[in-house]
């Protein structure tokens, strides 16, 4: 099992680029299925899924979380990672804070460390300018798209290759 890692502190947009990456991966070309859980692709609603599809005759399943704020939103990671313990799991994708008791409950919780090497995490930071310069807003598009772009890159290559 691969993990794929958003770290940052609160409100970094670890939950928007999420959602922006469960939204490509549903849709053409990957065209994922949600077998488990709900997605509403409303900004800022947290969620916890099973996605799967049949690629060259094998299914593959990612299983996608988007908050890891406190104990209950790790717990229940941890859960469901075992309720799907049948499957073969090829990813897991989720956010994870930067620092903190939340990041070490996070993988002990999970029983892997940040650098094994089927880890790779995604630091993410906030964009900073003011809204009243007039360049926040192109700001963040240029952030979201670059970051994007990348995951989009990360995803298609090994070991990720999806």
């Amino acid at each position: 099992m691969n993990y794929l890692l958003f770290g940052g502190q609160p409100d970094t947009g670890k939950t928007s680029t999420i959602t922006r990456l469960t939204i490509t991966l549903i849709s053409i070309p990957f065209a994922f299925s949600i077998v488990d859980g709900v997605f509403s692709p409303i900004s800022g609603n947290d969620f916890l899924i099973l996605i799967e599809r049949i690629n060259l005759g094998q299914s593959q399943f990612i299983i996608i979380n988007s908050a890891t704020d406190d104990k209950v939103c790790i717990d229940n990671l941890v859960e469901f990672i075992k309720k799907h313990n049948d499957k073969n799991i090829d990813l897991v994708i989720s956010s994870v804070r930067d620092i903190g008791w939340e990041r070490t409950y996070f993988f002990s919780s999970l029983k892997f460390n940040e650098t094994d090497a089927n880890v790779f995490e995604i630091p993410l930071a906030r964009v900073t300018r003011r809204s009243t310069s007039g360049l926040f807003a192109p700001a963040i598009n240029w952030y979201e798209t670059t970051l994007d772009r990348h995951i989009n890159f990360i995803i298609t290559n090994p070991p990720f290759n999806l």
